[in-house]
């Protein structure tokens, strides 16, 4: 029982035996489902959501029951994601015993989301998305298993791996998980690259990938500042973008790193990727950052600016 409402068990088949695809084992197949459910059911959600703030603004302290019924989905899918991808397909040793373990983890999953304890609308919400989750990976049948399309690797670290890569990076580069260069100091010590978001576009991203790939990086670590969203991930997935919280990215070595922070600015550190960078973008420093105000340049100013006038604006 699950808030209220009934989790049904349902009896499988055995599985063993039943795959066909080529590229994955039968726990792989299983897991990825389980990823893709979840962010299929996330995105769905979020546009549903979207549709009704159209239809009905609000303040964010003042929400309809059918917005709790709506935004604690899609909160409640994306920490379930996060769980399920703090498994590896090959943790458990059969898929019979992955899919049980995925069904335990998400049932604790979200447990610190704020709507549920104030809203029982919203913590209704959260417990139907749960048991459709248990259901739907407890009811998969062959067909769907061996229709299974493959992702890319996003692994949910645990706290040990999560800690001893921040420590790695507080003593390569002083990170101690609060703000760091630009912000840190307007003078950047010596292989430190800085830009406002303006400037470093999806092209720049492309670019900056591709130079990682040259080098043989196919897998980095992604850090945020709270320590709660902390992964493994194939670098296809990286996008070095501020979501909220002070983003950092390097890889094993910790001979780079990337910094995303809430000041509209992207820094790149590393001997050889920061002239990597600068050998395939030719004149990138004329863009070094210059603040988190918007301007024309696109190297921003720690002056409020119109973008489009380079003038003060008055407050």
């Amino acid at each position: 029982m699950i808030a209220g409402l009934e989790v049904e068990r349902i009896d499988r088949m055995p599985t063993k035996g039943v795959l066909q695809s080529s590229w994955v084992s039968e726990n792989t197949a299983f897991h990825t489902l389980a990823r893709r459910y979840c962010q299929e059911q996330f995105s769905e959600w979020c546009r549903h959501y979207e549709a009704l703030q159209r239809r009905q603004p609000q303040s964010e302290c003042d929400y309809s029951p059918e917005a709790y019924d709506t935004f604690p989905r899609y909160l409640i899918l994306e920490a379930m994601l996060r769980a399920v991808e703090s498994f590896t397909p090959e943790s458990a040793g059969s898929a019979n015993l992955l899919v049980e373990a995925m069904a335990n983890v998400v049932q604790k999953a979200g447990s610190s989301l704020p709507a549920a304890p104030q809203d029982s609308i919203a913590a209704s919400a959260i417990a139907e998305e749960r048991a459709k989750f248990i259901t739907y990976i407890r009811s998969l049948r062959a067909e769907q298993i061996n229709a299974a399309r493959p992702l890319p690797l996003r692994r949910t670290l645990i706290k040990e791996e999560s800690d001893r890569i921040w420590a790695q990076l507080k003593a390569k580069w002083g990170v101690d998980r609060d703000y760091w260069y630009p912000l840190k100091g307007k003078e950047l010590p010596a292989g430190i690259l800085a830009f406002h978001t303006d400037y470093f576009d999806d092209n720049k991203e492309g670019i900056l990938r591709e130079l990682l790939t040259r080098r043989g990086i196919q897998r980095i670590w992604g850090l945020r500042e709270h320590g709660d969203d902390d992964c493994e991930l194939e670098l296809s997935l990286f996008q070095p973008q501020y979501n909220g919280a002070e983003g950092y990215w390097t890889s094993a070595e910790s001979d780079w790193l990337v910094y995303a922070s809430h000041e509209s600015s992207i820094a790149l550190a590393g001997e050889w990727l920061v002239a990597a960078f600068r050998e395939t973008v030719p004149g990138c420093d004329r863009y070094r950052y210059g603040g988190p105000f918007s301007t024309t340049d696109l190297r921003g100013t720690w002056e409020w600016k119109d973008a489009d006038s380079n003038t003060r604006i008055p407050l």
